[in-house]
């Protein structure tokens, strides 16, 4: 099945939820632990579970209300100033996206929802503009954690835009 689309990249935190910026690409990456038993010579039990991952979450824009929820940074309600502290503590939250997917020209809309995500502060590159203009965009990068019922990601393919939509709003706690 083709993948041709990421949209409407939402979350959940412990007291705010809502949408995060316009998604540009999501990149998942999970390790599995590979554990094997031999006897008389030949495999007889395997385990093929989930150890750790890690998600890029490319956006257009990593808003100051983001850095706050997704990194522990002081905003100052006046001045907006973001102010990053030594002390400061990602919380934990939750995100989720869905995108579009096609088979035999078929439209179908895979939605995912990653229960619980800590980010790390993200690096920072600027440029001069020069004689071409070359947009920049903020990537995030967050290392999943299972929830405490065990489950590190939920994901669910729907046949139209607006039920996947549904779907995440759902997970995120948003009502419309």
């Amino acid at each position: 099945m083709a993948r041709i689309g990421l949209r409407y990249p939402c979350y959940k935190g412990a007291v705010k939820k809502g949408v995060i910026a316009k998604a540009i690409q999501a990149d998942v990456a999970i390790t599995m632990s590979d554990g094997k038993l031999y006897a008389d010579d030949v495999l007889i039990e395997n385990d093929n579970s989930f150890q750790s991952g890690n998600i890029t979450l490319n956006i257009d824009d990593l808003s100051a209300e983001m850095q706050t929820e997704f990194l522990g940074h002081a905003k100052n309600a006046t001045t907006e100033e973001i102010t990053a502290n030594v002390d400061d503590i990602s919380p934990f939250v939750g995100i989720g996206f869905y995108g579009v997917k096609m088979k035999a020209g078929v439209r179908a809309y895979r939605a995912l929802w990653f229960p619980k995500i800590k980010f790390a502060e993200p690096s920072d590159s600027l440029a001069t503009k020069g004689q071409s203009l070359a947009f920049g965009t903020d990537s995030i990068v967050g290392e999943i954690y299972p929830d405490d019922a065990g489950d590190w990601k939920k994901e669910q393919t729907f046949v139209t835009e607006a039920e996947a939509k549904t779907y995440i709003e759902g997970k995120a706690g948003i009502t419309v």
